[in-house]
């Protein structure tokens, strides 16, 4: 995995922030996130629709990260015109594997940046990190990492989520994925019975 010691990355779509804080995330610890890798950092200057638009990895074949669109127009949807920033960090207070994402990093308090790379448009800036050879792009219907054609491994992603965030989610399935409705919906029956 390529990094710079003692450097961990942070993205933003705020810029020019003098110190990154702690907030509440879906695992439901107060912390600062962060990855080893600024590729990787930078695939989450855009956040919208999240893992129902892009799917955000490493490819285990080339050791590369790579941002795979789950439906046609996602990556523009996601990127095109996002003004952000990636934040350099000093590591010292990450802690690892407190998460199940190995390329992710926590801390538990505010932490100071050392530098702001700014972006203007994340679309161009992550076009540039893959002419460069950096970082693959997969666009629809291409795949990458064993992410399954079918997308099941979405449906299964929807029935633990619509657990514990409700209907919410299935609200983005509709959103983003309605033919994936009503395998989500059998698959949340399926779920209810075994209970």
């Amino acid at each position: 995995m390529p990094r710079t010691p003692n450097r961990v990355y942070h993205s933003s779509q705020k810029q020019g922030l003098k110190k990154i804080s702690p907030h509440k995330s879906t695992h439901g610890h107060n912390w600062v996130y962060a990855t080893l890798d600024m590729v990787m950092t930078a695939a989450f200057l855009g956040t919208k629709g999240g893992d129902f638009t892009c799917a955000v990895g490493r490819d285990s074949n080339t050791d590369k990260p790579y941002i795979c669109e789950r439906f046609k127009g996602a990556f523009d949807l996601r990127y095109d015109g996002v003004k952000g920033s990636i934040y350099v960090l000093p590591d010292e207070n990450f802690m690892r594997e407190q998460t199940l994402w190995q390329e992710e990093v926590v801390a538990e308090g505010a932490v100071e940046p050392l530098a702001e790379i700014k972006v203007d448009n994340a679309k161009q800036y992550l076009l540039k990190l893959e002419k460069s050879g950096k970082l693959n792009i997969k666009y629809y219907p291409e795949k990458i990492a064993g992410i399954p054609r079918d997308d099941s491994d979405l449906v299964k992603r929807v029935v633990v989520w619509s657990q514990k965030f409700g209907d919410e989610i299935l609200e983005r399935v509709k959103e983003y994925h309605p033919h994936l409705l009503s395998r989500v919906k059998k698959a949340l029956k399926e779920e209810e019975q075994v209970k």
